[in-house]
């Protein structure tokens, strides 16, 4: 049986030393007033007051990972930065996945061709510009 005349929780009462009662506000049992805690929360950078008072069962602590990551600011740049030039230094080139390596420079299997037998190799910094009076290029032809 319980109900308001008959309080159901974990209040001591005690005649020398009286404390109030009160109602824990998730679980609803009734609990001395000065066991309650006031339910955190973090939002943003700060501890935020859910204002619940819970009992010691009750109560979650406040996750961390509702707290706002702060991130450190970007260190500051260099004077007169020298960069390497990774694309002089590496040519580039294209082939077809079927050539074998000899040893040596020999290479043997299907190359990539022009319509004029020249092998295709492009490195980096002889890219050929369009000609305009290409049909093929331009799908004129």
């Amino acid at each position: 049986m319980s109900g308001p005349w008959h309080p159901t929780g974990r209040a001591v009462t005690s005649p020398t030393s009286p404390r109030a009662h009160a109602v824990c506000d998730r679980c609803g049992f009734v609990v001395n007033r000065i066991e309650l805690k006031w339910q955190l929360q973090w939002q943003g950078t700060q501890l935020q007051n859910l204002r619940l008072l819970v009992c010691r069962e009750c109560y979650d602590r406040p996750q961390p990972q509702l707290k706002t990551i702060i991130l450190p600011a970007d260190p500051l740049p260099i004077l007169n930065p020298r960069p390497d030039f990774y694309a002089i230094e590496v040519p580039s080139f294209m082939a077809t996945e079927d050539m074998t390596f000899f040893g040596g420079d020999s290479f043997e299997g299907n190359v990539i061709t022009t319509e004029d037998g020249n092998p295709i190799i492009m490195e980096i910094n002889d890219t050929p510009v369009p000609n305009p009076n290409n049909p093929v290029i331009y799908g004129d032809g």
